[in-house]
């Protein structure tokens, strides 16, 4: 009995095994077959995205990516590359067979050759070898080609923007077309070119890099209607002298035909030595046709970011109501553009009125805290001074969004002789137009957006939206770069303070206490 009752335990252990190496062969062939992660993050930030999958399943011929990754690596290095395998694996379980992934060893002269004739250049690594750090060449780099063109991702040293990166070449490669972007010149605007070689200020240049990764961008005049046709999205960034009537026709004409309009502008102007004046441009009747007005004064906020002066030899780093510091709490929920963004940095910027315009929806994607207020011209913009808060405390636009069909403010009348050097001149747009307008052109600089990064994806965003190719907002909008803590006033601080304070002592005397209870107690049973 015995016996027979160990000979069937012992086949039900080999049953047992037998059905678990099943389990284990038949998880590793679905596995290859079919990618699968468990991403508990927020905003799925390890996971690759809906879109992804989208524009994978979607290729209708093989895109080769060619991966020149050393293998001596340092440790920070080595992360990115096990992500870009990881990425580059999930990719391929929704690309079918279109996407053809090869890890090519660099370490080999003619594999060398070929990445730099790619655009992929070395780089100059530490390398740990027998206890000691070594200075080495390596490559970092990833090219991607579709028939017969190439896009190259050059260096890639962190894991935050590679999947988008990724799929903004391989959408690039893949796209009949490519849109432009056009930089509006000719009124002291902003350059999409560094000031300096090699060094990045007061431009545009890291902006205008980001967008010719998806777009074609060029400058502009608007001098005639015939240098704007060909321009998808047209961007004003920092106009600091006056617009013509005849500029304005053409900017306006533009939007009622297709165009698409980004105006990143100031209503006052910021000169050296923290000098400021009331700025006008001459656009006022021209946004408030759009339901937009820029005002001549500055908006404080009580939540703001910390700026830096230098003053002689001592460099001066302060909280900055003059600074906005624009948290998700006060973004459109819905938008897609700041919807996933948790913080904007504004310098000296300018509230905006929202106007009701008939046929328009024009509403704010980013505001102000409802603790903010304005502060009115003459300005003293002294870090020094005592900046308190003035008047009735309120919530500000900072940007907003137009959209809908425009009404050309040209159709009077006395724009009769204007309208007349339009062979086509039209009196409302022939579809849904957009406009989006800052308050503050100064956000974007090279200088803002190399410390707040979500500046330039806000920007980046409105461009994809306004140009009609959102699919890549949701990728680039992952990463969060800033959470910020929340903003307590003046009771709950001295509740904390207070907790601090005495609390813990009490927690402390109480915890005794009941200790020396305990022990007298157990005494006196024993």
């Amino acid at each position: 009995m015995n016996f027979s009752h160990r000979t069937k335990i012992i086949r039900l252990s080999y049953l047992f095994m037998i059905l678990i190496i099943g389990i284990v062969v038949m998880g590793g062939y679905i596995s290859s077959r079919h990618f699968f992660r468990v991403d508990l993050t927020q905003n799925q930030e390890f996971a690759i995205s809906e879109t992804s999958k989208e524009i994978m399943g979607t290729l209708d011929d093989i895109v080769t990516v060619k991966v020149f990754f050393s293998k001596e690596l340092p440790p920070n290095l080595i992360v990115v590359r096990q992500y870009m395998e990881d990425i580059l694996q999930e990719l391929s379980s929704y690309a079918g067979n279109n996407l053809n992934v090869r890890f090519v060893d660099p370490s080999q002269e003619s594999s060398a050759e070929e990445a730099r004739l790619l655009g992929i250049p070395p780089v100059r690594m530490n390398i740990l070898t027998k206890d000691k750090f070594e200075v080495k060449n390596g490559f970092l780099g990833v090219a991607l080609m579709y028939g017969g063109q190439h896009e190259v991702l050059p260096i890639v040293q962190d894991t935050r923007n590679i999947e988008y990166d990724l799929i903004s070449a391989i959408k690039k490669l893949t796209s009949p077309e490519v849109r432009r972007i056009g930089f509006l010149t000719g009124h002291n605007e902003y350059s999409i070119k560094s000031r300096f070689i090699g060094s990045t200020g007061d431009s545009y240049s890291l902006a205008a890099e980001a967008l010719g990764k998806n777009y074609k961008v060029t400058v502009v005049s608007a001098d005639s209607s015939r240098d704007l046709e060909a321009i998808d999205t047209l961007v004003v960034g920092g106009a600091e002298s006056v617009f013509m009537e005849h500029e304005k026709i053409v900017l306006d004409q533009y939007l009622m035909k297709g165009g698409n309009l980004v105006f990143l502008l100031d209503g006052t102007l910021v000169q050296d030595f923290l000098e400021a004046q009331p700025l006008d441009l001459n656009l006022d009747d021209l946004l408030e046709q759009y339901g937009v007005r820029i005002e001549p004064y500055f908006a404080l906020d009580h939540l703001n970011e910390t700026a830096s002066f230098e003053q002689g030899l001592i460099e001066l780093v302060i909280p900055y109501p003059f600074w906005v510091k624009a948290i998700s709490d006060n973004f459109d929920k819905i938008s897609p553009i700041v919807s996933k963004l948790d913080v904007l940095v504004f310098p000296w910027v300018s509230p905006l009125f929202v106007f009701e315009k008939e046929g328009i929806k024009t509403r704010p994607l980013v505001s102000t805290s409802a603790e903010a207020w304005v502060r009115q011209y003459p300005f003293n913009l002294d870090p020094n001074a005592e900046i308190v808060s003035t008047g009735k405390a309120q919530q500000y636009p900072l940007a907003v969004l137009s959209e809908g069909t425009f009404v050309s403010p040209y159709g009077d009348q006395k724009f009769s002789k204007l309208r007349n050097s339009f062979e086509d001149f039209a009196f409302e747009s022939n579809q849904k137009g957009r406009v989006l307008v800052a308050g503050n052109s100064r956000f974007l600089t090279d200088r803002m957006v190399q410390q707040y990064k979500q500046n330039l994806d806000f920007f980046l965003n409105a461009i994809d939206y306004l140009t009609l190719d959102e699919t890549l907002i949701g990728i680039r909008s992952k990463v969060v770069m800033d959470r910020p803590l929340a903003e307590l006033n003046d009771y709950e601080h001295q509740i904390i303070k207070f907790a601090g304070v005495f609390l813990v002592p009490i927690l402390v005397i109480i915890y005794g206490l009941t200790g020396a209870v305990e022990r007298k107690r157990k005494k006196n049973i024993l």
